[in-house]
């Protein structure tokens, strides 16, 4: 897991310009404005996300593996993160269908994005699968 949010962020806020170009100034402005706060909140949930990693007692090894400890304030701004991780691959993948065949030829980076893509995932659904278990 870890491996995998230190590719955090992976959106980038070129992807909403590109959609949907700003034609007049104040679109421009108003595009601009986005930008700097997508990339203020990136910087400090890389910020938050480095800190939350380093922290005593975060890890705790167990039987299985380790268990990893939140809060549930901390496990929503997580989903945030993983969301990113994921959109943000594949978007840069070329938004692929997954009802559709796969690019005839892999590359490294390709595979990468595809793998953040799939664990982002599996862990968001870990996620929801742990805040809905019943209390033990």
């Amino acid at each position: 897991m870890v491996s995998l949010l230190r590719r955090y962020p992976v959106m980038i806020a070129a992807h909403y310009r590109a959609r949907h170009p700003a034609r007049t100034p104040e679109a421009k402005k108003n595009q601009e404005l986005l930008e700097d706060a997508l990339a203020e909140q990136q910087n400090e949930n890389r910020r938050n996300l480095e800190l939350l990693l380093k922290e005593p007692g975060r890890f705790t090894e167990h039987d299985l593996g380790f268990v990893f400890k939140l809060s549930y304030p901390e496990v929503e701004w997580l989903f945030q993160v993983l969301n990113d991780i994921r959109v943000g691959s594949w978007i840069q993948l070329g938004e692929p269908d997954p009802d559709k065949a796969p690019p005839a030829q892999a590359t490294e980076e390709n595979v990468q994005l595809a793998w953040a893509l799939e664990m982002a995932g599996l862990f968001e659904h870990v996620l929801l699968e742990a805040i809905n278990a019943p209390a033990e």
